[in-house]
């Protein structure tokens, strides 16, 4: 007993001589542990392949002090960070996957990842026992604050509810319904383009996602709302500033920053919703690395307003202040569940049925994940077909002769488009809108024969998966549309191509997005051609959960002269 209090005693000494607090030393060794000591040797998941803990350094001495000095706690989360989306992950595959498909990557703060390519792991996860595998809290918090906190984030029996009652407003029926207002945005973005090119033979170099984000707004609000926001025309229009500011704070590092805050200070999303944040926004964009949170504050504030304001004019609908005729006219989509809960709680009035923040919150759901990523699509679409001039000829050729004869193509008629399905499905492989999905582990289990610890954070490589060769050959990255007519064997139709997700989670808008892709590409193909703004562009893909261009996709845009 004595030796040891000398020993404390020694110790505590000299910790005050050299200026170290006690709290802080535990405090470092704790780091050492967790960022070191446990993943690279005691972790239960330390024998699956993947980067080293450090990460790379060149031989300067800034590079060699930065990597041991920061490199234990950051590990390989600045390369996911700083790298185009999805890429860093697809050459650790390509370096540590092996046949199997399985990756583990440390960082930050020593957490461990593990990633899996195989059909059977994203089957095990993300079909068969979804439930046990949710989406992790940081991910819901982040979904939640900029996109409401609807059918993305909500799990288990309530997402089968309410996903059961969302189903039919989403059918195949009522989304060919309404391909008149598809087709009323298209024609305005084809004017907009045509007085902006007609004066210059050799076309104008514009900024091509900034334009499909307006026509997929203006698409979604009438198609779901009725809901008029006339964003290619109003560039004041109040929700499309709002969701430009949003849009704008995209990037690997802004994601990174606002995940740590989640993860840091519990109850931050839900405060960011509050008035009391709204009132404070200004103070808050103030402090030191808070402008962030103060421009998220201020536009959903503002996207919260008019989304209250859609729901409440579908609410006074179904209370009887419009006539049969206005309702059977009122296809669009909020309208459509407004009724089926009206009808729900009618037929069953102690059943489950969507409350008015629920119903809030999907008004929310459809205006975030309904509009940017088909907007991506397209502008990713754009961009391939410009590298790609002799796919868009041929694109051009089957589309222009449908459009001459009916510039208002049904549905039927654009699936019929061989060659413009496989443009839209090559394009949304190669580059996907969303590259990755994250799912936590809620029980200790074994996936792929590896032991997977309860609380382990999976990622699902949306974008590794739907490029990797061993399922699509060695030419897997490359925008190639032809592939589509004679799929590989090797293909599996749910998880070679993961751009949408698969099981209870998969996209509920999925046929809508190809669809509204569909008719505006063939719109836009028929009218313009479309060239690289410059000679050796390359795209510039986000490193967010969604993946849009950095640069806004500049291209050159020429209207199609004709014979």
């Amino acid at each position: 007993m004595a030796l040891l209090e000398t020993i404390l005693a020694s110790t505590t000494q000299f910790l005050s001589s050299h200026y170290i607090s006690f709290p802080a030393l535990l405090i470092a060794l704790y780091v050492f542990y967790q960022c070191l000591i446990y993943p690279a040797l005691i972790s239960p998941l330390r024998h699956i392949p993947g980067p080293p803990i450090l990460p790379p350094s060149s031989s300067s001495i800034t590079s060699l002090i930065y990597k041991y000095l920061f490199g234990p706690i950051t590990g390989q989360f600045p390369a996911i960070i700083n790298g185009e989306a999805g890429i860093p992950q697809r050459e650790w595959f390509k370096t540590y996957g092996g046949e199997r498909g399985i990756v583990r990557v440390v960082g930050p703060v020593g957490a461990e990842r593990v990633m899996f390519l195989s059909p059977e792991a994203c089957e095990r996860v993300l079909v068969k026992e979804w439930i046990d595998y949710p989406r992790p809290q940081f991910m819901k918090g982040i979904l939640g604050l900029v996109t409401g906190y609807g059918l993305l984030t909500v799990e288990k029996n309530e997402h089968r509810q309410m996903r059961r009652m969302m189903n039919p407003a989403f059918s195949l029926p009522n989304l060919v319904s309404q391909m008149d207002k598809y087709h009323d945005a298209t024609e305005s973005l084809i004017k907009i383009l045509d007085d902006k090119t007609s004066l210059s033979p050799q076309g104008e170099v514009l900024p091509m996602y900034d334009w499909m984000s307006k026509v997929t707004l203006d698409i979604i609000c009438t198609t779901a709302f009725s809901y008029t926001t006339n964003a290619l025309h109003d560039p004041h229009n109040d929700l499309a500033q709002a969701y430009e500011r949003m849009i704008e704070l995209q990037s690997g590092v802004n994601m990174a920053w606002l995940i740590g805050l989640v993860w840091l200070i519990p109850g931050l999303p839900r405060f960011m919703e509050s008035k009391l944040a709204w009132k404070f926004r200004g103070a808050i964009g103030k402090l030191p690395q808070l402008g962030l949170l103060s421009i998220i504050i201020s536009s959903m504030h503002r996207i919260r307003e008019i989304s209250r304001e859609m729901l409440e004019e579908k609410m006074r609908d179904s209370e009887g202040h419009a006539t049969e005729m206005d309702r059977e006219r009122k296809k669009d989509i909020m309208s459509l569940l407004v009724r089926a809960r009206k009808e729900s709680l009618e037929s069953e009035p102690g059943g489950w049925s969507m409350g008015d923040e629920a119903m809030m919150d999907q008004v929310l759901t459809f205006l975030g994940a309904g509009h940017e990523t088909t907007a991506s699509g397209l502008a990713w679409t754009l961009y391939l077909l410009a590298a790609n001039k002799e796919a868009q000829t041929k694109l051009r050729e089957e589309v222009t002769p449908i459009l001459t004869d009916n510039p208002r193509p049904e549905y039927r008629t654009l699936k019929e488009l061989q060659w413009l399905d496989c443009v839209v499905m090559e394009s949304l492989r190669v580059l996907p809108p969303v590259p990755m999905t994250f799912r936590q582990a809620a029980k200790t289990d074994y996936i792929d024969g590896v032991l997977i610890p309860q609380g382990t954070i999976l990622y699902i490589p949306i974008r590794v998966i739907n490029t990797w060769a061993a399922i699509w050959g060695p030419d897997a990255e490359d925008f190639r549309p032809s592939r589509w007519l004679n799929l590989p064997k090797t293909y599996h139709s749910q998880y070679s191509l993961m751009s949408f997700i698969v099981g209870p989670h998969a996209c509920i808008g999925k046929t809508m997005a190809i669809i509204e892709m569909k008719t505006v590409l063939a719109s836009l193909i028929a009218n313009f051609e479309f060239d690289l703004a410059h000679e050796g562009q390359v795209p510039q893909p986000t490193a967010a959960i969604t993946m849009k261009p950095k640069d806004n996709m500049p291209l050159r845009v020429r209207r199609v002269q004709r014979a």
